[in-house]
């Protein structure tokens, strides 16, 4: 867990605490420990999975529950400069760079993961900070400007970012089917998957019902995702991907006509 993310967690844990009357006292009896140790896991202390579910569990709170309060906390209006922006849509690997920055990885394992020279590292670190997108501290420690990734909005690294998201996306499903049906059907357990579109009709409260229910299954995934992956054996595990979309059209909504040529299209013949 990030330091950030674990900071933010625990800002929206003491906000509920304070709300519900709970003390540090209280906890500590739930946890069977003393209020020192309380007071340890609420400040510097690295917080674990399990001490998150039972501060969580504490709380009355669900994990997925507290993920989206932390979310919307840590937006807080935050967002990149004209200038940051401009330099960012136009220079898409410092993006990405920033982006795994944001993730929580080091200089040293972006520079691993991606056989880095230390040349190209330096160029990547004196270009964000010179857009005022990083800070190198001491040690080269390196945090980037914002606490979170800020909303990306309408334009240009908007459009960027989220034309690359579903590019990526629909090329990673691509190869998914073509492996699946290159298989034998001995083997389906290898890459089990399924991807499809409907397109249909239905009111707005329909649709709106519909989204609540399938939000909060994804937010179950990944609360149960997030728990497997730290209380399970690694081979035990599979990688799960989930890529979703969804939109309420006026039915004369010009791009419709793409999905309904998704077979090829049918022109007249000569």
């Amino acid at each position: 867990m990030t330091d950030f993310k674990s900071t933010a967690i625990k800002v929206a844990l003491k906000s509920l605490f304070r709300k519900k009357g709970i003390t540090y006292e209280d906890i500590a009896e739930q946890l069977d420990c003393s209020v020192p140790t309380v007071k340890r896991i609420m400040g510097p202390e690295e917080l674990t999975l399990t001490r998150l579910l039972q501060l969580c569990e504490i709380a009355e709170v669900e994990l997925a529950e507290l993920d989206s309060m932390t979310r919307e906390a840590s937006i807080d209006n935050s967002k990149f400069t004209p200038e940051q922006e401009k330099f960012l849509s136009k220079n898409r690997t410092f993006f990405a760079y920033l982006m795994k920055l944001f993730s929580g990885d080091s200089p040293k394992q972006i520079a691993d993961k991606y056989k880095l020279t230390q040349r190209s590292t330096d160029k990547y670190l004196v270009g964000l900070e010179n857009n005022g997108l990083i800070k190198v501290g001491r040690g080269l420690k390196v945090r980037t400007s914002l606490k979170a990734i800020p909303h990306l909005g309408k334009g240009p690294l908007g459009r960027v970012y989220f034309e690359g998201f579903i590019q990526c996306g629909a090329r990673f499903f691509i190869e998914v089917i073509k492996t699946a049906m290159a298989e034998p059907d001995s083997a389906k357990e290898r890459t089990s998957s399924k991807f499809g579109i409907h397109v249909g009709k239905l009111s707005k409260p329909s649709y709106d019902r519909w989204v609540s229910e399938y939000e909060r299954l994804l937010h179950e995934l990944i609360r149960t995702s997030a728990y497997e992956e730290k209380s399970r054996p690694e081979e035990e595990l599979k990688s799960v991907v989930v890529m979703h979309g969804h939109t309420l059209l006026p039915n004369d909504f010009p791009h419709l006509e793409i999905l309904e040529n998704t077979t090829g299209t049918i022109p007249n013949i000569q």
